[in-house]
């Protein structure tokens, strides 16, 4: 530094001089997914997250965030507003006109949301109200959102089969029995004669 420097100029080079040693994690602070919680809305602004509330859970903030590309790509479809709405944790059917029995209104589709065990609240409706009515088409005119409560769990199904045969086994007998074998023949004399003789 040039010797006429005042000591305030000193001070700010000396503080700028550790700047360099603050780590700067860009790639992060881009990520949805590694963003600082406190950074998110930040995130949000500059991906143009059309509603934002801060009293969402992280998880709806960090689902809206990652699924705005999405949303304003396809802007317009019913690909949009299935987008939306599962990007705040919740399970979309859409019925569009011409899948009822009879073929509806052309033009206009229903939704059920369900809201998995977690329900909703009064604002939470109200705003996923205005974020369908942003994604979806222009043309199209939702008839009905039937709201209902989806539980999920394990079902566990067990069967078990208990299988027995009492066999019993006797020796195996012949109806004609045949017995073949060699005949043979013996005789035999025994014969004992005593003989005395005297003097």
């Amino acid at each position: 530094m040039p010797p006429n420097t005042t000591a305030l100029e000193r001070a700010i080079a000396v503080a700028c001089a550790e700047l360099v040693n603050v780590p700067v994690p860009l790639r992060d602070l881009w990520n949805a997914d590694r963003c600082p919680v406190v950074l998110l809305p930040f995130l949000a602004w500059a991906c143009s997250v059309d509603r934002w509330d801060d009293a969402w859970p992280e998880s709806i903030k960090r689902g809206t965030i990652k699924a705005s590309y999405f949303i304003h790509k396809h802007k317009g479809t019913i690909a949009a507003v299935r987008r939306v709405v599962e990007s705040l944790g919740y399970v979309i059917r859409i019925t569009e006109w011409w899948q009822t029995a009879p073929p509806g209104v052309p033009g206009t589709f229903r939704l059920d949301v369900g809201v998995l065990g977690s329900g909703i609240t009064d604002e939470m409706f109200l705003e996923m109200e205005r974020l369908i009515a942003d994604a979806k088409p222009v043309s199209r005119h939702m008839t009905g959102l039937a709201i209902y409560l989806e539980s999920r769990g394990t079902l566990q199904v067990g069967v078990a089969a208990y299988h027995g045969d009492v066999m019993t086994v006797y020796p195996w007998i012949a109806e004609i029995i045949e017995v073949r074998g060699a005949l043979l023949q013996a005789g035999t004399s025994h014969t004992i004669d005593t003989l005395t003789i005297y003097p």
